[in-house]
């Protein structure tokens, strides 16, 4: 993937992933491809991670029917699955104590009997109290990730991304951060 793509990607794409966040991903999947990658969130950078995965499998979980429409409308041959979050970001505390309640139900059999190698963290939103948060999809991310997978989590300068990544993908395993994503590998 050329420097010149990803900086392409950032400029039409403002305050989403930098530079070196993409990177950084990119350098996990290229070390590992063919793999198989799931990505929780579509948007512009989703010919990003099948194009970075060429050969392999790149499959993505959506919340929003708005962009999953339009990923698979601008992504020939995307493989959207639509789920749901009845999270809010604000019971992360209840959810940290219990979490089970992060369950996520509603996946094929295609996504929760495939060993993910590398699984991104980008959804669904958590700005607000009242959103999803992501916690759910870090709780997932971590129960479906094959042995030694690589984790990345983005938008860690929010607190319940940081403390649900360091909860559920242990800090002991955190590779490194770049800006605003963190990298887990796990054992």
């Amino acid at each position: 993937m050329s420097d010149d793509r990803i900086r392409e990607l950032v400029a039409g794409n403002p305050g989403q992933a930098t530079v070196a966040e993409y990177q950084l991903v990119l350098d996990a999947v290229h070390r590992r491809a063919p793999c198989r990658m799931l990505v929780f969130g579509v948007g512009r950078d989703s010919t990003l991670w099948i194009d970075g995965n060429a050969g392999g499998t790149t499959v993505f979980v959506e919340s929003i029917r708005e962009w999953a429409d339009y990923a698979r409308a601008h992504v020939p041959g995307i493989t959207v699955h639509e789920v749901r979050y009845r999270t809010l970001r604000g019971l992360w505390p209840l959810y940290r104590r219990i979490p089970t309640l992060l369950a996520m139900r509603g996946l094929p059999d295609s996504v929760t009997r495939t060993p993910w190698d590398v699984v991104l963290v980008d959804a669904p939103m958590g700005t607000r109290w009242y959103k999803p948060g992501r916690m759910k999809s870090v709780y997932t991310a971590r129960a479906l990730a094959a042995p030694g997978a690589d984790v990345f989590v983005h938008d860690c300068h929010r607190p319940v991304e940081r403390e649900a990544g360091d909860a559920f993908l242990g800090l002991e395993r955190l590779v490194t951060q770049v800006d605003r994503m963190r990298h887990y590998r796990l054992p």
